[in-house]
């Protein structure tokens, strides 16, 4: 069988992460989902996501075997049975075949998903009986109790944390992958998964549950974030309930509020609805995304929302949605400037020996046309 990993239909309520990239790239504990499913099923896995995306992260349609596709906000947990079994008894919804093929290649990815998410509705019922119960999100803010919940799967931790009194992995594992730099006094408190590459830089306070992605540098005090890869938060400040896209720039001293003085739930910048919603969270920090970067000393408000490809500055709280694209602060924003953009992404990616490539730039370049509307 041949594995597909779909977008869901309403894939803005994953913005601004899923802006630059498909849903199944986001990174909890154990990996990315996309990583989590060829895990679990033992073979590779391909995309079917936005058009703008569809370069940097190709379908592979399988003339010789069944096309199974598999909505990407649904997780496998190890203690799953095999799949094949699901598509046996009651997931067959899953098995789309060529008709599912015809009706993308006829009419479109939109009418697609759209059709993929109405058949998703019906099965919901089936859905609280087996491996997907409790793996569906909806929403971003629903990413820290999946991480707990994953974590809790782990036996243990990858290292022997009894050794050093700076290690606490009582409330969960530490994971720690190859080529990690843990410097002098640095205090972690499970569960927490750090990734290839990173630094956790001297006296760093790092609370759980908290996923740090592959070549990041972090410092200063983070609880229950998530970093998705090749960001820097490498300074005092403190960061909680947050996550951070990859290729962002946390300035020295910079903190964010996470609970509101009235202890009440936080509203959020909701993309779909183009207005502020209630998460039903008490607890919600920030959300930046890729290519994002502020100032030393910047203070972020309850619930921001930092778009794609912003320069955050100045003196104050900035305003709690800030588009893709912007250039400011709490004394307002102005656009910034695509070429600017771009040769900046193209400095901040050779730091890490990363190429900034034409099918990249592509994609930055709709995304500045996507949330141009969205200002």
């Amino acid at each position: 069988m041949n594995y597909i990993l779909v977008d869901p239909y309403a894939i803005e309520k994953f913005y601004p992460f899923t802006l630059t990239r498909p849903l199944g790239e986001m990174r909890v504990f154990g990996g990315t989902i996309k990583e989590l499913w060829e895990k679990y099923l033992g073979c590779e896995v391909s995309y079917l996501t936005q058009d703008h995306l569809a370069e940097l992260y190709p379908l592979k349609w399988s003339d010789e075997e069944d096309n199974v596709f598999i909505p990407s906000h649904w997780f496998p947990l190890p203690e799953a049975k095999p799949f094949n079994s699901f598509l046996n008894e009651d997931s067959s919804f899953l098995r789309y075949d060529k008709t599912m093929e015809v009706a993308y290649k006829k009419h479109g990815l939109a009418h697609f998903l759209q059709c993929f998410q109405a058949n998703l509705d019906c099965i919901a019922p089936i859905n609280k009986r087996n491996l997907f119960d409790k793996k569906l999100f909806a929403s971003i803010c629903n990413l820290s109790d999946i991480n707990i919940m994953i974590a809790s799967s782990y036996n243990e931790s990858n290292i022997n944390c009894s050794k050093n009194p700076f290690l606490n992995d009582d409330y969960g594992p530490i994971i720690i992958e190859e080529d990690v730099t843990i410097m002098e006094g640095a205090m972690i408190r499970g569960p927490v998964h750090i990734c290839k590459g990173s630094v956790i830089k001297m006296g760093a306070k790092i609370y759980g549950p908290t996923v740090i992605g592959p070549y990041c540098k972090i410092g200063g005090e983070v609880s229950n974030c998530i970093f998705l890869g090749y960001s820097n938060k490498a300074h005092e400040g403190f960061l909680g309930d947050s996550i951070i896209g990859e290729w962002c720039n946390i300035g020295a001293g910079t903190s964010n509020s996470n609970l509101k003085n009235d202890y009440g739930t936080v509203k959020m910048w909701d993309y779909k609805d183009k207005k502020f919603k209630d998460s039903g969270n008490q607890f919600l920090g920030l959300y930046m995304g890729d290519h994002s970067k502020c100032a030393i000393n910047t203070s972020f408000n309850t619930g921001t929302t930092v778009g794609v490809n912003c320069n955050v500055f100045g003196a104050g709280f900035p305003r709690n949605f800030i588009p893709s694209f912007s250039w400011g602060g709490a004394q307002g924003v102005k656009p910034y400037d695509f070429e600017k953009a771009i040769s900046v992404a193209e400095i901040v990616m050779a730091r890490r020996g990363v190429k900034l490539t034409p099918d990249y730039i592509d994609m930055l370049r709709s995304v500045h046309d996507i949330t141009s509307k969205m200002k």
